[in-house]
């Protein structure tokens, strides 16, 4: 993977700041329902980063930023004052990991060491203390992977799927990367106990899969298992019965954008490995109602990208940072909000 620094067009340029957490410019042009915000560019670009919000700010945590390594760099953004600021760096460079707070604290878990194409999967948590300011190191995954999705339900923890290597010996997919396979694997963290736990595993094993959790259970959807770049399926885990079920599969399978639970509802932007586009993004935007079971298609980003952060808070989703070429070339600083 190339990463070369680069700052998005014209159309990232951004607003006067504004001290309201509805701050930036209206994006011209965007379709609805729901509306698109520009807003104040990242110090640094970054992608494949991690996100979680805590004391109603947003932090975007490692990644990648200007070359082929990954980065320790913690960038912090405030809605109400529509700025951003350096955060305690990580003690580790990762990429591909997955973040969610319980009890305010953000824990990081999982990820890559190396660059992309020498990516190695690591077992590694973190939490990230507020009031200290500090990284912590916490009981590992029970194993390595990356690329993985993790989300909060009550007082734990979940890391689901993920990419680790591929058994010695195991028969390789055609077209599949030799060395690595999804996962199928659901843990759960007790962070009063420090231990973790394994748990039934989903029907499809997949990384670079999208996650939100509503009314107490885990929507996991979307994701990939090399060649297929654009699984659809949609599995709600319910830890009160210890079970997945299969529920109405996502419109537009993908992988490698985000997603974020604002209201009840799952929002799921962008991707890559889209064959019919030039660039290989995908720029749709679709919602999940829980309650329903419905998906609905709104309309397409702004600007597509993959690998983007995303975060809900307030009445928005933040879209912080991304890459607008498959594979990750050209890593951004653009930061925009969608509104439904």
């Amino acid at each position: 993977m190339k990463y070369a620094r680069w700052i998005a067009p014209a159309l990232v340029v951004l607003a006067a700041p504004c001290l309201a957490q509805n701050a930036g410019t209206p994006i011209p042009g965007t379709t609805g329902p729901g509306s698109w915000f520009a807003l104040q560019a990242m110090p640094y670009q970054q992608n494949e980063a991690a996100s979680a919000v805590i004391d109603g700010k947003i932090y975007v945590i490692g990644g990648f930023e200007f070359d082929a390594g990954p980065t320790t760099r913690v960038q912090v953004y405030d809605p109400a004052g529509n700025k951003w600021s350096e955060g305690t760096p990580l003690k580790e460079a990762v990429h591909h990991a997955a973040a969610a707070v319980v009890d305010n604290k953000i824990y990081l878990v999982g990820g890559f060491r190396n660059a992309f194409s020498k990516r190695e999967p690591i077992d590694s948590v973190w939490a990230y203390e507020p009031a200290a300011k500090a990284w912590e190191k916490k009981a590992p995954l029970p194993s390595p992977r990356g690329a993985l999705v993790a989300a909060a339900l009550g007082d734990k923890l979940y890391a689901i799927g993920g990419e680790h290597h591929r058994p010695v010996g195991k028969a390789v997919p055609e077209g599949a990367a030799p060395a690595y396979e999804p996962v199928a694997d659901l843990t759960v963290y007790d962070p009063k106990t420090d231990q973790w736990q394994s748990l039934p595993p989903m029907k499809y094993a997949r990384d670079h899969a999208y996650v939100g959790a509503i009314a107490g259970k885990l929507y996991l959807v979307g994701g990939r298992d090399r060649p297929k770049y654009d699984i659809a399926a949609l599995e709600a885990f319910d830890p009160a019965r210890g079970a997945w079920s299969e529920l109405a599969p996502m419109p537009t399978g993908r992988s490698g954008g985000n997603a974020a639970v604002l209201n009840g509802k799952l929002y799921v932007f962008g991707g890559e490995g889209k064959a019919t586009n030039p660039l290989g993004l995908y720029d749709e935007v679709e919602a999940y109602d829980a309650a329903s079971n419905a998906w609905s298609k709104l309309g397409p980003m702004p600007f597509p990208r993959h690998s983007q952060s995303a975060a809900a808070f307030g009445n928005r989703v933040y879209l912080p940072g991304g890459a607008p070429h498959r594979a990750g070339y050209d890593v951004l600083r653009y930061l925009d909000a969608f509104q439904p």
